[in-house]
C-alpha cells in the first residue's frame, strides 16, 4: 500500500504556481496598483502568455482543486496512517503548520500596506485593510469578509472549518467508510442547489470529493482502471460549461495513476516542490507589495513587469523565499510547537 503519493505533491505545487501566475496581473490593477499599464483588456501582453495562458485566465480554479487534494491527503494520513490521533494532537498539528507563516505574512503585508499608503496615497493590490479585517485575519476567519490584507489566505480560513468537520467525522468514517463521505457530498450538493450557495459549501463538497477519491483508489485492485476513470471525469467536465466538481476528481485520479505506473526512486524529489506550496501561496502577495515599493522609491519603469526576464526573476524569487521560509522558519517552528505541546 502506497503511503506517500509524490505526484499528488507536484499537483499541489502546480495549483500554487497557477495561483501565483493568475495573480501576476496584480502588478497592473488600475485601482490599487502603482503601475499605469492597463492589461486587463488584453491579458495576452503578460510574460510567457502563450505557454501560461491557462494559468493567467483560469488560475482561480486552482483553489477548488487544492481543496480536493486536501481531502485526499487528509484521508491518507488520518484514515489510514493515524486513525487514533487525539483532538489535541490534531489541533496542534494544524495550528503549528498553518498559523506561524500566516501570522508572519499578515504582519509583513500590514507593514507594507502602511508604507504604501504613506508613499503612494493608497493601499496596493487589495483595499479594505482596516482594523476589523485585521482582527479577522488574526483569528483565521477572513474568508467570509471579502478581499483584504494577504488575499490568498481566505481559502485556507474556509478550509480550516472543513478540517475540524473531518476530524469529528473520523469515527463515522471508521464505521461507514465511503458511504458516509458520499452522504456528506450529496448533502452539500443539495444545499448548494436548493438552499444557498457559498464558498464554504463548495469547499465542503470538494474536500469530500477528495475523500471519496481516496476510498475509490483503494477499492480498485487493478490500478490500470484509474486511467479511464480519470479520462471519463475530465471529458464530461468539459461538456457544456466547465465543471470544476468533475474535473477535480479526474485530475486526482490521473496523478494517482502516475504514482502507480511511473516507477522511479527519483520521484521522491517531487516532495521538495510540494513542501514549497504553502509558502508560495502566502509569500507572493507581500513580495509583490515590496516590489511595488522598490519600483516607486527608485523610480523604475513599470513596463519591466511585462518583461519575460523579470517574470523569471519574480518566480525564482518566490521559490527561493519559499524554500528559505520552509526550511528555516516553518519546519523549526512546527517542531518547536510539537515539542512544547506534544512532547515529540
Amino acid at each position: 500500500m502506497i503511503l506517500k503519493f509524490h505526484f499528488i505533491e507536484i499537483l499541489r505545487f502546480i495549483t500554487s504556481f497557477a495561483v501565483i501566475v493568475r495573480h501576476y496581473h496584480f502588478f497592473f490593477l488600475p485601482r490599487y496598483s502603482y503601475s499605469s499599464i492597463q492589461i486587463l483588456n488584453d491579458p495576452s501582453v503578460q510574460p510567457f502568455y502563450f505557454f501560461l495562458q491557462v494559468f493567467y485566465l483560469k488560475g482561480d480554479y486552482a483553489v477548488p482543486i487544492f481543496w480536493g487534494i486536501s481531502g485526499f491527503i487528509f484521508s491518507l494520513v488520518y484514515l489510514e496512517q493515524r486513525k487514533n490521533i487525539s483532538s489535541k494532537e490534531f489541533f496542534i498539528n494544524r495550528f503549528s503548520r498553518l498559523y506561524p507563516l500566516h501570522f508572519l505574512t499578515l504582519i509583513l503585508v500590514t507593514l507594507a500596506q502602511i508604507i504604501n499608503f504613506n508613499f503612494l496615497g493608497s493601499h496596493q493590490i487589495v483595499g479594505n485593510n482596516d482594523l476589523y479585517r485585521f482582527i479577522l485575519h488574526l483569528f483565521f476567519v477572513s474568508g467570509f469578509e471579502g478581499e483584504s490584507f494577504n488575499l490568498p489566505i481566505w481559502s485556507v480560513s474556509v478550509e480550516i472549518l472543513i478540517y475540524f468537520a473531518f476530524f469529528i467525522s473520523i469515527i463515522l468514517f471508521a464505521k461507514f467508510g465511503v458511504k458516509y463521505a458520499i452522504l456528506i457530498y450529496f448533502i452539500s450538493l443539495l444545499i448548494d442547489k436548493f438552499l444557498f450557495s457559498s464558498i464554504f459549501v463548495d469547499c465542503f463538497r470538494l474536500f469530500f470529493t477528495g475523500v471519496i477519491v481516496y476510498y475509490i483508489n483503494y477499492s480498485i485492485k487493478r490500478k490500470i482502471y484509474l486511467l479511464p476513470i480519470s479520462c471519463f471525469f475530465i471529458f464530461i467536465s468539459f461538456l457544456g460549461n466547465f465543471k470544476i466538481f468533475l474535473f477535480t476528481p479526474g485530475l486526482l485520479f490521473l496523478f494517482i495513476a502516475f504514482e502507480y505506473f511511473i516507477k522511479s526512486e527519483k520521484k521522491k524529489v517531487l516532495d521538495f516542490f510540494g513542501n514549497l506550496t504553502y509558502s508560495m501561496y502566502l509569500l507572493h502577495i507581500p513580495t509583490m507589495l515590496i516590489i511595488i515599493l522598490i519600483f516607486y522609491n527608485f523610480n523604475l519603469p513599470d513596463a519591466i513587469f511585462l518583461n519575460n526576464y523579470f517574470f523569471i526573476f519574480y518566480i525564482s524569487l518566490i521559490l527561493a523565499l519559499s524554500f528559505i521560509s520552509f526550511k528555516f522558519f516553518e519546519k523549526p517552528v512546527n517542531k518547536l510547537f510539537r515539542k512544547k505541546f506534544l512532547g515529540n
